[in-house]
């Protein structure tokens, strides 16, 4: 059984959503418009949502659903229209360009996940391995990491290519999380003992496993292109490890905006610059950055302002804010909202604790 190990980034919170009607959509111009929406009978498994971000498929997993009570990983289109379905199946995760997924079974009717299965949105399977803890797709769909948890005794990453050849492993600590760079790059490993004790990130080339340098009681959460910028708990630094910034919450991924959460604002800052450029006035408790820092989307409040509203869509560009209210479903497997925007801003995805509302932007 998988078990979530660590809640660090600033994407936890409680709350969901309905979008207001925003009247004609004007070409380019920010007018989120709700496309559709999806309510499941089973439990939304939080870490097997996600937004093919070229493509825009969202992929969906599942527990206890439909009347045989299976889990289930979905695919759903632009359009919601349902185009792939994996039964006996959870924490799928799906590449840039929708065409790659990786999702996990259980081995033997008595076991828990450990089977990683590698295939195309068609429902051709590539390959398969028998694995503990969780899995990672790359963004573009050629790599796969396996990666063990607190309930594994191997406590390995592992990486395979797109014939399911190990290009290389190594062992890192009891639980382990990964992030690749935009470009599919660079690998981000964070490492732990359980519970949460003598943290590390450690940054390797994907193709060859070489490690270009590790920081002690860190823990990245945002990487941009090339890893340019990479954001800790700690702070922002740069390409080759050094310090750069004390603060920073997300980096765009083209590496030019930098956003800075406070308790009761978000500062939105040039880089390398340093320069902030915008303040909004608000409580987060989550967000979703575009690729290129055009669209910043919140969950939150306004500071010091009463408003039913909790979901507030920005234009960094032009400072047009528009508003929505999110109310909560609590049919997720850990209660969180999640917020996911296609590499262009057209499409944005927001798992409200179990419940999926697809929007265009743009």
């Amino acid at each position: 059984m998988r078990k979530k190990i660590l809640m660090l980034t600033v994407f936890i919170f409680l709350g969901t959503t309905i979008l207001l009607a925003m009247g004609r959509r004007l070409e380019g111009a920010l007018n989120p418009t709700l496309l559709w929406e999806k309510e499941f009978d089973g439990v939304v498994v939080d870490e097997g949502v996600g937004l093919a971000r070229i493509s825009g498929d969202a992929i969906v997993s599942l527990k206890r659903s439909g009347a045989e009570q299976i889990d289930r990983v979905l695919i759903f289109n632009t359009t919601g229209q349902l185009v792939q379905e994996w039964k006996n199946a959870c924490y799928g995760r799906i590449s840039d360009d929708g065409n790659k997924v990786i999702y996990l079974t259980p081995y033997s009717a008595d076991s828990f996940y450990d089977k990683v299965h590698y295939a195309t949105k068609d429902g051709q399977e590539i390959w398969w391995k028998q694995h503990g803890g969780d899995a990672y797709i790359s963004p573009d769909g050629n790599l796969v990491i396996e990666a063990s948890t607190a309930l594994e005794s191997t406590q390995l990453i592992e990486v395979y290519d797109v014939t399911g050849k190990e290009i290389w492993a190594y062992k890192l600590g009891e639980s382990i999380d990964a992030i690749f760079s935009p470009d599919s790059a660079y690998i981000i490993a964070n490492s732990s003992i359980f519970p949460d004790k003598n943290r590390q990130s450690r940054v390797y080339k994907s193709q060859t496993g070489e490690l270009l340098w590790k920081k002690e009681d860190e823990w990245i959460i945002s990487v941009s292109k090339d890893i340019s910028y990479l954001v800790g708990l700690k702070g922002l630094y740069d390409k080759e490890g050094n310090t750069i910034f004390d603060k920073g919450t997300i980096v765009s991924e083209d590496g030019e905006k930098l956003i800075v959460c406070y308790p009761e604002k978000i500062e939105l800052i040039s880089l390398p610059e340093k320069t902030v450029l915008k303040t909004y006035p608000f409580e987060t408790k989550d967000l979703g950055f575009s690729y290129d820092g055009r669209c910043l989307a919140v969950i939150g409040e306004r500071a010091n302002v009463v408003s039913p509203n909790n979901l507030f869509v920005i234009d960094t560009g032009t400072d047009e804010i528009l508003e929505a209210k999110i109310e909560p479903e609590g049919k997720s497997e850990f209660n969180q909202m999640q917020i996911f925007l296609t590499k262009d801003s057209k499409y944005m995805l927001i798992q409200a604790e179990g419940k999926l509302y697809y929007y265009q932007v743009y």
